[in-house]
């Protein structure tokens, strides 16, 4: 088997365990979250949420022109543009076949996309669904405010990607089934928590933490931003800021957009080192140079938190040999209890969706240990807040992959969880209810 089939075998066998043990405790204690029972799904107004294709995003980079004259640009760049189209087509179709079912059982229904998905057409719907993959149904979760307005989401390309945040394959190819299982509550209430980001910053600068969306444009970099109560010490020497300070003259602003998936923090160029001081909890502020920070929710913690984290099975059966050899401590050094080992541990490295913790990744910790009293602080763990501070000079506070804000030389953010930005989603059978 190989190193990718066990990687994506172990991300699915501790999802199933998390369901398991979600579903476990739900039932010994028999409680739901938000006091009280959950409502009945409401289906009267629909709102669609597609996706951005490569088609679509091709010809709104190239200023909407002719399809002869974008055909002529993508094959001379070595595009495949028939299949391109044939995506696009795919995807339109499926969403159009959403939105026909939703109108055969008599339901009102709006579409979307990135570039017109707004706060009047969430506010006007009963249920946000997302049609897509993982990507598309962030993008409708991330503007979702109401922790009661449900979003649900279609994997339109079931044969191509996973669509783990979506209902299960068997709701695609059969819409209509779905549909009417929705609307007769054959289904169970899912909490999914989320990162609420709190800003702090000087006050002529808060107008500038204004959001910028990635899938959209080619490239995209901020311009160095000073505070300008800043003195030239305090900026090329970060170890001289009294991080006990408080500046009542400070202006915070909560960002419109909530992190299903996780929060990432560092300079935009990858090879420039990120200078960024945390605070974990109430403890104290660590100065850390590194690749970035990656702050992520249970939701996140099977995803980009993993990648980050996971022991590959080939690792551990090094390690293994090593205290077989030179330790001498005896212990299976074949493959297969090596995998077991790094399964174990990979799974600790996920927890439930509804957690009220966060879990942080500082990438590639820079730091010059001396044992027995190492310094610095533990590069992967689990908080109820994370506090960040930046001395960076172009750097992008990422949410969910998708929306990035100006994160420079001065600014703080705050991100912790609380229960009433939670998302409510739905979660089905995999097996066919009929």
């Amino acid at each position: 088997m190989s190193v990718l089939n066990n990687f994506t075998v172990s991300i699915a066998k501790g999802i199933r365990r998390l369901r398991q043990n979600k579903e476990l405790c739900d039932r010994m204690s028999g409680r739901r979250q938000h006091g009280g029972s959950e409502p009945r799904l409401k289906l009267d107004k629909c709102l669609i949420v597609s996706k951005v294709t490569r088609y679509e995003y091709e010809k709104h980079s190239h200023d909407n022109i002719p399809d002869a004259e974008l055909e002529k640009i993508l094959r001379k760049r070595g595009s495949d543009y028939d299949s391109m189209i044939s995506n696009h087509r795919e995807q339109k179709s499926f969403e159009e076949g959403v939105a026909k079912s939703l109108k055969e059982m008599g339901l009102q229904v709006e579409m979307a996309s990135r570039l017109t998905y707004n706060d009047k057409l969430i506010n006007w719907c009963d249920v946000v669904l997302p049609c897509g993959g993982d990507g598309t149904f962030l993008l409708a979760a991330s503007r979702v405010r109401d922790a009661n307005k449900p979003v649900i989401g279609f994997n339109s390309a079931p044969h191509k990607s996973v669509g783990r945040l979506c209902l299960p394959t068997w709701c695609s190819n059969d819409v209509k089934g779905a549909l009417t299982a929705l609307k007769e509550g054959r289904f169970r209430w899912m909490r999914r928590s989320r990162i609420r980001t709190t800003i702090t910053c000087e006050p002529k600068l808060l107008d500038t933490i204004t959001p910028v969306d990635l899938h959209t444009l080619h490239y995209c970099r901020y311009p160095p931003v000073r505070n300008p109560l800043d003195s030239p010490e305090r900026v090329t020497n970060p170890g001289s800021f009294n991080t006990d300070d408080t500046n009542s003259d400070m202006a915070t602003k909560v960002l419109p957009f909530l992190a299903l998936n996780e929060v990432f923090i560092g300079e935009s160029v990858t090879s420039r080192v990120s200078l960024l001081r945390l605070q974990i909890d109430n403890g104290k502020w660590t100065h850390t140079k590194s690749s970035g920070l990656c702050v992520t929710t249970g939701t996140g913690s099977t995803s980009w938190h993993y990648s980050i984290n996971c022991l590959r099975t080939h690792s551990v059966l090094e390690l293994m040999k090593i205290l077989g050899e030179d330790y001498n401590m005896k212990m299976d050094t074949t493959l297969e209890k090596a995998r077991e080992v790094a399964e174990r541990y990979n799974q600790k490295l996920m927890f439930p969706a509804d957690s009220e913790y966060l879990a942080y990744s500082v990438r590639e910790y820079i730091t010059f240990e001396e044992w027995p009293t190492p310094r610095g602080l533990r590069v992967r763990d689990r908080a109820g807040a994370v506090r960040v501070r930046s001395h960076c000079t172009d750097a992008g506070l990422v949410v969910d992959g998708s929306v990035s804000f100006p994160f420079n030389d001065g600014t703080e953010a705050l991100l912790e969880i609380h229960p009433e930005d939670s998302l409510m989603t739905v979660q089905m059978e995999d097996a066919l209810p009929y």
